[in-house]
């Protein structure tokens, strides 16, 4: 996979360290796999730009998307050496990855990347048990209007099917959502496939989430 690829290439070159900025930076097409389940966990990465989503499949063959990394957040940290998940670019995407050995110099704190992903596992759960369908799409355009905090216009990159595996709704009830939050006047939608949001009233869209 793209994993193992990337740490090839960049360990074979005499004279060049891997995790060096100036060698690794990977360029994706979108949907292309960085790595699967099952494979060995050579390095963690981080977003340089665009969007990463990181999911499992269930025995049933349903996707799971357990969240997406946007600019600047990290991913691939496993408990273990082997990857118990999958990650894939949501669009075109760069990203740059650090090997993780005993040898590698990793800059970053690895105890903070892990504490981060486990505060936002927890709060996902929350939103998915105890809120309607309404309140989970509008918390997730919450979680992205936070990564954007002043801008007004955003482009979401999801699609609806993401959405909808992220927060266990189908692609028909986001649709839904999403059309009554444009009918509230808390947002409208643009571009060619309806993912760039303008927020016209961030107050109430918070308010939607309580």
């Amino acid at each position: 996979m793209l994993q193992h690829h990337a740490i090839v290439k960049h360990t074979a070159v005499p004279g060049r360290r891997y995790g060096t900025p100036r060698d690794q930076s990977i360029t994706l097409k979108a949907n292309e796999t960085i790595y699967s389940e099952g494979e060995h966990a050579f390095a963690i990465y981080q977003v340089e730009t665009g969007a990463v989503r990181i999911y499992r499949l269930m025995a049933n063959g349903q996707r799971y998307i357990l969240s997406f990394c946007g600019k600047g957040e990290w991913f691939g940290l496993e408990t273990g050496n082997v990857r118990t998940d999958f990650a894939e670019a949501v669009c075109e995407a760069s990203i740059r990855p650090f090997r993780t050995n005993q040898n590698a110099v990793v800059p970053v704190d690895l105890l903070h990347i892990a504490l981060t992903n486990l505060a936002k596992a927890q709060h996902k759960q929350l939103v998915i048990t105890e809120q309607s369908a309404l309140k989970r799409v509008a918390a997730f355009v919450c979680e992205m209007a936070d990564r954007h905090p002043d801008d007004p216009e955003f482009d979401m990159m999801m699609s609806r099917s993401d959405v909808a595996d992220y927060l266990g709704l189908t692609v028909e009830t986001v649709a839904r959502c999403f059309t009554k939050l444009r009918e509230k006047g808390v947002l409208c939608l643009n571009g060619k496939l309806q993912r760039v949001v303008r927020l016209l009233d961030r107050d109430a869209l918070i308010a939607l989430t309580i």
